[in-house]
């Protein structure tokens, strides 16, 4: 049976590098986002570079029926000799701006996919990972935000910091099955999000590249690594959450205003 990886987000940034990851490595792919175009592109690319197969999916992972007819759709490409090995949490949003200046139809969005999503394909996948006993895995997006309360990102932050602590809770409940769960979480990468959260960069920021945060959390999870921060930099950022509350949220903004523009 050929092992498959199943990624969220995976027709730009992150995602898309990561199903590069994967392919590379053998994994069959299962993509899903919005975009049906974008994901027929990287499919073919994949299917040609790697000689992988590849199950095109597009969803909106925050519409709540999308979201709970997922899982159906793709039983009948696993059931052609393939088994599903890993889940690859990608999909994510979010808006840089002031709490009271956003929408509050937007924040709920993120919300809905940044926690509901993620943790609804979670429960998901347990079952029929346990069903075929092959070291599966569950890999995690979140990002340095998780660590540390970032003003003008509060939705962000907040929902990245669910997605930490319910991956560690998973990762030790699961401790003694044939599942790790893994949580990556990088700083800022070049890709669309920081457009999509309407951030303005300002020139030089010496940001990680998206196939190298790719790279690094793929090989985290096929480590089992619970918990995975991209880059000395960032790791050594994660280090402000010692720091008493009442300097920790002015440094965060002012380390973000360092790259970003002000609003």
């Amino acid at each position: 049976m050929r092992k498959t990886a199943l990624v969220t987000g995976s027709s730009s940034g992150i995602g898309q590098d990561m199903a590069r990851e994967l392919a590379a490595r053998g994994f069959d792919l299962i993509l899903v986002a919005r975009r049906r175009e974008r994901l027929e592109q990287l499919a073919g690319e994949l299917a040609a570079a790697h000689g992988v197969a590849c199950l095109v999916l597009p969803c909106d992972l925050a519409d709540r029926v999308q979201l709970d007819g997922l899982m159906a759709r793709t039983q009948d490409f696993l059931a052609e000799g393939r088994f599903l090995a890993a889940l690859v949490n990608n999909a994510g949003t979010g808006v840089w701006d002031w709490f009271e200046k956003q929408d509050a139809a937007t924040s709920q969005r993120d919300i809905d996919l940044n926690i509901t999503a993620l943790t609804t394909l979670c429960h998901a996948f347990l079952p029929l990972a346990r069903q075929h006993r092959q070291p599966a895995y569950i890999l995690n997006i979140a990002s340095i935000a998780a660590f540390l309360p970032t003003p003008r990102f509060a939705v962000y932050s907040a929902t990245k910091s669910y997605v930490l602590r319910f991956s560690e809770i998973l990762a030790y409940e699961l401790r003694d099955s044939n599942i790790s769960v893994t949580c990556s979480c990088p700083g800022g990468v070049m890709t669309e999000f920081m457009e999509h959260a309407g951030q303005t960069l300002k020139g030089e920021t010496g940001m990680m590249a998206s196939p190298e945060v790719a790279r690094l959390a793929v090989d985290a999870m096929l480590r089992g690594e619970a918990v995975q921060v991209p880059g000395a930099l960032n790791k050594a950022s994660t280090l402000v959450r010692f720091l008493p509350r009442a300097l920790q949220l002015p440094l965060v903004e002012r380390s973000m205003l360092v790259t970003v523009q002000d609003k």
